[in-house]
């Protein structure tokens, strides 16, 4: 039997609060994922009053449907954040992206968070041999810039870490690690509780709207003042609370799956190397295995557009099996969706918009940089006329196109069955020049 909700919430304890929100704060967070908790645990430790608001229960979002890998990074190569920024914002934003992933490392040991930490290394494999090559040219251009734990797998080497003949070799982040993301969000969820922080659940935010002396925030049946809002939805974000953020960040599905039971010999048979997998294909999948090591997860963009996980299934056992073919007939214990939040410049952003910040935008590479950029929202709310991050300098951009809704994500669905074609058309080009 599958069950159609995130394998991360099974046996997990849930938080609520049946108190009613206060009608004062100093501070309103609204979204309680790993943005939001983050930062109000900053700005609780500032001796801020806090107030975290969900329009769903705690933890409902993609800080607990995610796959749980702990990296670095964004989707902007350096030679495109140079053409767009300039070489000193180019530079900055591959040594924030290494301090991000050292940042959350040290949020979880330092408070000796029970999340499942494992220091398994992430491998970025290649599906083209023109893949290998841009990898390992970027990569030497990022250890000029600061150097960090990375290095290239030759095609040869692959079998110490996967069972599997598909890849043209890798990159190797050594640094990398896996958490379990329902026990890091409680995990921070306590840190922000026992610094005195209210968090409610199941309370839609209906308006943000300012006032002489800071905002009133709307939610059913009250309203609650305050001196100041962060907005914390990232790809939840909805139009009729802030226009202006849900014309900027596009809601994309991301889809997982989870395997029964397989025995840890046969997950350490097919993953050798214990590290977390991610492809360079252009519908990429990712996957590891779970931290009791007798299972695989997989996610995979089954479509950009939003379809349910009972549509998304045989797609994404399909893809399970092109890359394990003994696990074709595994049956799946869950299978689930959620939404990331895509910004059109592929940057997080941290800003001020009349007076709102906000911090989101990750573009699915949010376990590591959420709670980070949930810290810096934090102190430049303390401390607006400093910058505290690089990622205030990547605003978030609009298009012409997207107006809050992403009707068009059916035709980028389409589009990305076209790349895929194109990926695999090199693919077996390069694998027919292998065999002659």
């Amino acid at each position: 039997m599958t069950y159609f909700t995130s394998y991360w919430w099974q046996d997990q304890p849930q938080y609520r609060n049946t108190e009613a929100p206060p009608t004062k704060a100093d501070c309103v967070v609204v979204g309680a994922g790993f943005t939001g908790l983050s930062a109000a645990l900053t700005l609780a430790q500032a001796g801020r009053k806090v107030v975290v608001l969900d329009g769903e229960a705690i933890g409902f979002g993609a800080s607990t449907r995610n796959g749980g890998m702990l990296g670095s990074g964004h989707k902007v190569s350096v030679a495109d954040a140079k053409k767009h920024y300039g070489p000193d914002i180019a530079s900055r934003l591959h040594k924030e992206a290494n301090a991000s992933l050292a940042y959350t490392k040290s949020l979880i040991v330092d408070h000796n968070l029970d999340c499942d930490l494992q220091y398994c290394g992430r491998l970025r494999t290649a599906w083209t041999p023109q893949d290998f090559s841009a990898m390992s040219e970027a990569n030497a251009g990022l250890q000029i810039i600061e150097p960090f734990a990375a290095r290239m797998v030759q095609a040869h080497e692959m079998a110490q870490h996967i069972d599997t003949d598909l890849y043209f070799g890798g990159l190797m982040y050594q640094s990398h690690a896996s958490v379990q993301p329902k026990k890091l969000h409680y995990g921070l969820l306590q840190l922000a509780l026992q610094a005195g922080v209210q968090v409610f659940g199941d309370q839609k935010v209906q308006s943000v709207k300012p006032t002489k002396s800071g905002f009133c925030i709307s939610i059913k049946g009250q309203d609650i003042h305050c001196q100041q809002v962060l907005m914390a939805t990232n790809g939840y974000t909805q139009a009729k609370v802030s226009k202006f953020l849900a014309q900027r960040v596009m809601p994309v599905p991301s889809f997982i799956i989870v395997t029964e039971e397989l025995g840890a010999a046969v997950v350490q048979a097919l993953l050798p190397g214990g590290h977390c997998m991610v492809e360079t294909r252009q519908r990429f999948c990712y996957y590891r295995a779970t931290p009791c090591g007798k299972r695989i997860m997989l996610g995979s963009r089954a479509a950009l557009h939003a379809i349910t996980p009972e549509q998304a299934l045989p797609t994404l056992k399909a893809k399970l099996a092109e890359i394990f073919p003994s696990l074709k007939d595994t049956p799946i214990s869950h299978c689930w969706t959620g939404f990331t939040g895509f910004s059109f410049s592929k940057l997080p952003s941290i800003g001020c918009h009349n007076g709102i910040y906000h911090a989101m935008g990750y573009c699915g590479n949010g376990v590591a940089m959420a709670p980070y950029l949930g810290h810096k929202a934090a102190l430049k709310m303390l401390q607006p006329q400093q910058q505290h991050s690089v990622f205030e300098q990547t605003p978030l951009q609009r298009r012409f196109y997207h107006h809050g809704s992403p009707w068009y994500m059916p035709v980028a669905s389409a589009w990305y069955r076209f790349m895929d074609w194109r990926d695999n058309r090199q693919r077996n080009k390069a694998l027919r020049q292998l065999d002659r």
